[in-house]
């Protein structure tokens, strides 16, 4: 029986086989060789040696599960236990899965709300692993052996997208998927690992590639549109621009998908909309204001001595976009920004680009090009959205966030800020795919718990007149001679980071000038993926959705969905079933219920452990009870990404 080599297939070809998923380690090379007794034994650095292609993909068709039961491993009596421990059942979801071009009519359990009626839409990661071929030498013999490239961190998944029709009145719910980088897997088979061609391209994995890939793969994008991973977050639309449904990475790239059959047709650059939003990378969560029909982001350009971030606008009515303002800032990294009616909030926190931003301009790792400096103070921008620049510039402690939840102002000049916030970047370093599928060894042994914290931008007014008389300088990025500097020590592989050379905050740092930012805290149950109906955008709000701990959680992955009272700081209910781990749980509010804040449905696609598969769930926003749950029959790993909905209006 004659089979194509992984490495000469078509992508039509490679759907027809499985990616599964083995061990964890960046780059493992998976090897069986035998005492003449015919007893394993295991080699310093072990391979699968085969004999043919077709033993090649017999081997990549073994699942993650069988290697993880017959591989040897430690036997110490803390592993044992852990292995048996049923809180770490989620460990399970963390393996490549694969898609089916069939749409399944799915079986619903309860009933759907009658005005639920549309498409439900979330991305993650659908394959962590990909085995590739390759020569070595045994006993003077050229052989075939097998290897595996692995993802490193949860945000380094490609993507595996799922669309669900949902409708109320039929209580019948639709679903498909689809990966989307097909291309992509086979390059890396290709070439035993992956290298972006930009930089934001990977959040923290060992590329497996030389530096010299760096002088000669250098491009602002991938040629073909399953060859750029894009799986942070999906939407079904984007003013001004023709499609129906999107998909954004953490650099600067929109992939539009078929809203139907989910195929990528099309990658495009925020520059190819516009030249005037330039940079390597842009924010994933980017933000719409319904009142105006805006669609708001910014590009962020590195410069040699400055880093600028480039805020814009697009509408239906301006499909080009307009440039609202360029900000000068240090060089961090920002998943998240806010908006209120006239400003927009950009916060950057102290995980500042490391040895110059030589390694992040050259497409390293974002963890990899990246320090947080405790010394630091976190700035708060307050951009005037009419005005188009900075009014006023606020100072708090050092810290660390993912994602804000909601910005308004209030009649008394000032500005609320939500966030959820850490005291660090530790969090940003736990989620590695390692840790998540053996969380026994994570270290610390638990998932940093984070705040809500309402931050108060005080007396705006006054504050921007000590802007005007102070801005004068704002450290941004390192100098000329520094950065020609780091770019010598990291081709010399001694480059060090610049941690111990920043100013203190306090009364004599450079920032002291600066109104503080005060914030009131609290932090149970440690909310991540926070959610609030959307109709309550900046303005002032009660309800914040996310997922929490359960009382008997090991901390170690998310179980539970919580509603909490912002006013209160209480939790007003959750869901939680035993083995079961929710992805975001998407907030879809009541149409034409606009003054009833908590009336609507949260959607999560949920991995339940137990019977090693996903589901569907549907909860009443208000109770938190369940309304609807439908087995999709396959796993769909946990994931850190932003889903999206389009309901349906009847004629």
């Amino acid at each position: 029986m004659s089979t194509i080599p992984p490495s000469e297939a078509t992508p039509s070809q490679l759907e027809e086989n499985t990616f599964t998923s083995v061990p964890a380690e960046q780059t493992t090379t998976d090897i069986q060789s035998t005492t003449p007794t015919g007893s394993p034994k295991q080699p310093v650095e072990s391979f699968t040696v085969v004999d043919s292609d077709e033993d090649i993909l017999t081997a990549s068709a073994q699942s993650w599960q069988e290697r993880e039961d017959t591989a040897p491993r430690a036997s110490s009596p803390a592993a044992q236990e852990a292995s048996e421990d049923t809180r770490f059942l989620h460990s399970k979801g963390f393996v490549n899965v694969g898609d089916s071009s069939e749409i399944k009519d799915l079986t619903v359990s309860g009933q759907l709300p009658e005005w639920l009626n549309g498409e439900h839409y979330t991305v993650g990661p659908g394959t962590f692993d990909i085995r590739y071929s390759r020569k070595i030498e045994i006993d003077g013999y050229l052989q075939s052996a097998t290897a595996t490239f692995t993802f490193g961190h949860w945000l380094d998944g490609l993507p595996l997208v799922n669309r669900f029709d949902l409708n109320g009145q039929r209580n019948t719910i639709a679903y498909r998927n689809r990966l989307t980088s097909r291309r992509l897997i086979e390059k890396i088979r290709d070439h035993h690992g992956y290298a972006p061609c930009h930089p934001a391209g990977l959040f923290k994995t060992d590329s497996n590639q030389t530096v010299l890939i760096k002088f000669i793969k250098s491009a602002a994008k991938a040629n073909k549109p399953d060859g750029e991973p894009c799986g942070a977050r999906i939407l079904t639309t984007l003013p001004g621009v023709d499609g129906r449904l999107f998909c954004q990475n953490m650099a600067n790239h929109v992939q539009e998908l078929d809203p139907f059959d989910l195929k990528p047709t099309r990658i495009l650059t925020w520059d190819e909309i516009n030249p005037a939003f330039k940079g390597y990378n842009s924010c994933p969560n980017g933000q719409y204001d319904a009142s105006t029909g805006e669609y708001i982001n910014y590009t962020m350009e590195i410069g040699y001595r400055t880093t600028s971030y480039h805020f814009f606008s697009l509408t239906s009515q301006a499909p080009k976009g307009n440039l609202i303002a360029s900000v000068t800032a240090p060089t961090g990294y920002v998943n998240s920004f806010s908006l209120t009616k006239n400003y927009i909030i950009l916060v950057v926190f102290p995980l500042l680009a490391n040895s110059g931003a030589v390694k992040y301009a050259w497409n390293e790792s974002i963890m990899d090009s990246f320090s947080f400096y405790p010394s630091e103070p976190t700035l708060f921008y307050v951009i005037s959205r009419s005005k188009g620049q900075v009014v006023a510039n606020y100072r708090s402690d050092p810290c660390f966030a993912f994602h804000h939840v909601n910005a308004f102002e209030d009649e008394r000049d000032n500005v609320v800020v939500d966030m959820i916030a850490y005291p660090d970047d530790t969090i940003a370093h736990q989620l590695t795919v390692d840790n998540l599928r053996h969380p026994e060894n994570m270290t610390p042994s638990s998932l940093t718990t984070s705040e809500f914290r309402r931050y108060h931008l005080a007396n705006l007014s006054h504050a921007s007149t000590v802007y005007t008389n102070n801005n004068g300088y704002i450290p941004t990025a390192s100098s000329l001679t520094g950065r020609i500097s780091s770019l010598y020590g990291y081709l010399r592989g001694t480059t060090t980071q610049d941690i111990g050379k920043t100013i203190p905050m306090g009364a004599t740092g450079w920032a002291s000038w600066m109104p503080q930012a005060t914030f009131t805290t609290w932090t149970d149950p440690g909310i991540e993926l926070p959610q609030v109906n959307s109709k309550y955008h900046r303005q002032q709000y009660t309800y914040l959705y996310g997922l929490g701990f359960s009382s008997s959680s090991s901390k170690t992955m998310y179980d539970t969905i919580v509603k909490t009272n912002v006013e209160t700081k209480l939790v007003e209910a959750s869901w939680h079933e035993e083995g079961c781990y929710p992805s975001e749980a998407v907030f879809i509010p009541r149409p034409d219920m606009d003054n009833i804040e908590d009336d609507g449905a949260l959607l999560s696609v949920v991995f339940d452990a137990i019977r090693e598969t996903s589901f569907l769930l549907v909860l009443d926003s208000k109770s938190m009870t369940v309304l609807a749950k439908a087995d999709l029959e396959t796993i769909v790993p946990p994931s850190f990404a932003h889903g999206s909905y389009r309901l349906r209006t009847e004629a």
